[in-house]
Formats: structure tokens, sequence, C-alpha cells
């Protein structure tokens, strides 16, 4: 099951469309996937998880065909988010290719945008050339397909694939816009850096063939751990 809700009530996102995933479609390739002993998810605590269990148990939400038809029928140039939690369509470490295609034909004349962190690099166990190939095709559909790096040196590596535009957590004591370490421009998250500033407004994470790396300083209550694991990837 999916879920679509057609205006966001999240300060940071902003009054936009946004989906939520169940946790199936979540990899182990993700440090933070609790399943798997992961901790920092911040899909995880509070109502958000409420709702996502939700959606686990399909007490809510529709299938992906309705996702499909619900974004075709969004006005054209909308901004939308997929995925607030969960990540791109299919279980655990492989992206299901013929759905995420449907739903970046279904985005065409929109905006979609989301984050995945299915694996993709070679060193990385699970459907490698599979999911690159699913990304690097939605990404030339228009639907924009963030690659999400746990750190500065782990977003160089993602950035040099060349199959979608990059962001990536930022370890502690980086709160400004910066260098990763192999030249690339990181902008902190705008969102986080200025007040009245949010995903419906900025939109940089909807832009396909942006040059920047996007960067997150992390935040809740497992920002220290998350901030940690940033320093270990970068």
């Amino acid at each position: 099951m999916v879920h679509l809700t057609l205006s966001s009530s999240n300060v940071k996102t902003g009054p936009i469309p946004v989906s939520t995933s169940g946790r199936s479609t979540c990899p182990d390739a993700c440090p933070l996937k609790k399943a798997n002993g992961g901790k920092g998810c911040y899909g995880e605590g509070g109502p958000l998880s409420w709702h996502w269990s939700a959606v686990d148990r399909a007490d809510r939400g529709t299938t992906f065909d309705g996702l499909c038809d619900a974004i075709a029928g969004l006005p054209s140039g909308q901004v939308w988010r997929h995925n607030q939690v969960g990540d791109l369509p299919g279980d655990n470490n492989r992206v299901d290719g013929a759905l995420l295609g449907k739903l970046a034909r279904a985005n065409r004349g929109r905006r979609g945008f989301t984050y995945t962190h299915k694996p993709v690099l070679d060193e990385q166990s699970g459907p490698v050339a599979n999911n690159r190939k699913a990304i690097a095709a939605a990404n030339r559909e228009g639907f924009v397909v963030n690659l999400s790096a746990n750190g500065l040196a782990h977003a160089d590596k993602l950035a040099a694939l060349n199959i979608g535009p990059v962001v990536t957590i930022l370890p502690k004591g980086i709160e400004d816009n910066t260098i990763s370490p192999n030249g690339r421009r990181v902008v902190v998250c705008p969102a986080q850096k200025r007040d009245g500033v949010t995903c419906a407004t900025c939109q940089l994470c909807s832009r396909r063939d942006r040059s920047v790396i996007v960067g997150f300083i992390p935040h809740g209550t497992s920002k220290k751990h998350v901030a940690k694991m940033a320093e270990g990837n970068s």
C-alpha cells in the first residue's frame, strides 16, 4: 500500500502533496533502518510512525496504480514529494523498475521528487545494476530521484555515477555550505537555514540537473548518532 496526502501539514515540507510507502520498501542498505538495528530514522518517531504503521497494515492508503492515477491528476507543474517515509517501489534492496517507470510517466508535466537509499554502488550488495538502470531512467523521464548519501565521501561516490542528483547527511560541525572531498559544492538545505523556506518554496531537490549536492544537518532525538555516522562516511 501507498498513501498520498494532497496537502502536507509538515512545516518543513510546506503544503504540497506527499506520499508514504510501506516499510517493506526500505532497503537494508540504509544504515538508519530500524528493523536492522539502525538508529536515527525520523519516520520511526511520533505521529508519523503511527501513520506509517497504518499504511503497513493497509488500514489507509491505496494501490500503486491508485497512486499513479492520483499523480496524473495533479495540476500541471505541481511540485510533490514521493515518500516522506519509505523508499522506491520494490522490496528491500531492489527497485521495481516497471513500477518506478509507471510512476515517472504519471508524473509527466509535474515536478515530483524523492530520495533513495537503495544500493547503487559496486561495493554494495544487492541488485546494483538493476537499481542504477531504473533510477537513471526515472530521472531522464523527469521524475527526480535523489541518491541519499551517508556522508560527504559517500556523496562523491554517488555523484560520480551520473544517474541522478545527490543529497547527504552532514557530519557534526558542518552547518554551512561546504565542499566535498572531491571538490563538489555542497549547499545546506535552505529550509534548515532560513525561516519561512519550505520544500514548496525552495524546490532545490526537485531540480534534476542541479550542480550541487544538498546537505542535511542532522536533527531530532538521534541527531548525535546520525552526525557520527556521517563523520565515518566523510
